[in-house]
C-alpha cells in the first residue's frame, strides 16, 4: 500500500494534492460522511433480508452494528474482505444448533449479500462506460475492457470450481457448495426477491459513488453527473483488486490517472481519493464501538 501511494505521489503534484486535501470543504465532507451512514445501514438491511430467505432471520439491530464492524475492518485489514469474514464467523459461532450448519448458511448469507452488490455495482459500471463516448472526448483507459470483463470471467471460474468441489472436495465443503444453488435462488429468484435485492444493491452503488463526487467536490474538483457516472465506478472497481488494504494505493492511482480526462489535474484525483478514503473510515468508526464493547465484556468475564 505504501508503496503505491509513494509512486503515485512520485507522479503528480504532491503539494498541490496535500493543499487540496487541507483546504478540503467541511461541510461536503460531513455530507459524505452522513451518506456513508445510509450505504452502511442500507447494505446490513440486504444482509438481514438476505439471512430471512435463507431461513436464519437475523435481527435487524444486529445486522447493522456488525456490518459496521465489518465495514470498518474491511477498510483497515489487508485484502478487503477480512471484515465479511469476521462477520460470518462472529454469525456463525451466535447461531444455535448444529454447528456446521450455523457457520454454513451464516458464510453463504454473507457470500450473496456481498456477490448482490458486486453484481449490481459491475452493472452501474457498466452503463457508465456504455456512455462515455457522450461524456468524455478521450478514449477509454488501456485496460478498462478487461477491468468489465473480468467479473462474468471470475463468476463462471468460480462456478466451475464449485462444481468440482461438489465432487471433489472433503464432504462437508461438498455439502455446503451443494446447498450454494438452491440459496441463490432462495435470496435473489423466488418470490419478488430480485426486486428487494436489485433496488437495493443499485442504491447501496449510487451511493458510493456520491460519497466519491462529494469527495471530489470537497477539494475543489467537483465532477458533473455524467463524469461522474463514468470516472468514479471504475476507480472504485480497482479496490476489488485484494492487493491493498481498503484500496489505499490502487485507488488513488486509478483517480490520479483518471481525473485529467474530467480536465482535472491527477493531484485533484489523487486528493479525492484520500478525502474518500478517510470518509469511509470515519463513517465506519462505530464499528469500533462493538470492538470495544466486546473487548469490555471479555476483560469482565476473565
Amino acid at each position: 500500500m505504501v508503496g503505491l501511494l509513494v509512486a503515485v505521489a512520485f507522479a503528480v503534484d504532491l503539494d498541490a494534492a496535500i493543499t487540496s486535501l487541507l483546504d478540503a470543504n467541511l461541510s461536503l465532507t460531513i455530507l459524505a460522511i452522513i451518506l456513508v451512514q445510509g450505504q452502511i445501514v442500507l447494505s446490513a438491511y440486504r444482509w438481514h433480508f438476505t439471512t430471512q430467505r435463507l431461513g436464519r432471520p437475523l435481527p435487524i439491530g444486529r445486522a447493522i452494528s456488525e456490518y459496521y464492524l465489518a465495514s470498518l475492518l474491511n477498510m483497515v485489514l489487508p485484502g478487503g474482505v477480512g471484515g465479511d469474514a469476521v462477520r460470518a464467523t462472529r454469525e456463525g459461532k451466535a447461531r444455535e444448533g448444529a454447528a456446521d450448519k450455523a457457520y454454513g448458511v451464516a458464510a453463504s448469507a454473507v457470500i450473496l449479500e456481498r456477490l448482490a452488490g458486486q453484481v449490481a455495482f459491475f452493472m452501474v459500471a457498466a452503463v457508465g462506460i456504455a456512455c462515455w463516448p457522450l461524456l468524455l472526448e478521450d478514449t477509454l483507459p488501456v485496460g478498462t475492457g478487461w477491468l468489465l470483463a473480468a467479473p462474468p470471467l471470475i463468476l463462471g471460474a468460480l462456478a466451475l470450481l464449485a462444481w468440482v468441489g461438489t465432487r471433489l472436495a472433503p464432504r462437508p465443503l461438498a455439502n455446503w457448495l451443494k446447498t450454494l444453488g438452491p440459496s441463490i435462488r432462495k435470496a435473489w429468484l423466488t418470490d419478488g426477491a430480485w426486486l428487494i435485492q436489485g433496488a437495493l444493491s443499485f442504491a447501496i452503488a449510487l451511493l458510493y459513488i456520491a460519497v466519491f463526487a462529494l469527495a471530489s467536490a470537497a477539494i475543489g474538483a467537483p465532477l458533473g453527473l455524467l463524469a461522474a457516472a463514468a470516472l468514479i465506478p471504475l476507480v472504485l472497481l480497482t479496490m476489488l483488486v485484494p492487493i491493498s488494504i481498503g484500496g489505499f494505493g490502487l485507488r488513488e492511482g486509478a483517480a490520479a490517472a483518471l481525473w485529467p480526462l474530467a480536465g482535472f489535474a491527477g493531484s485533484d484525483g489523487l486528493a479525492a481519493a484520500l478525502l474518500y478514503g478517510v470518509v469511509s473510515i470515519v463513517g465506519a468508526l462505530p464499528g469500533a464501538l462493538l470492538l470495544l464493547k466486546r473487548s469490555s465484556a471479555a476483560s469482565s468475564r476473565a
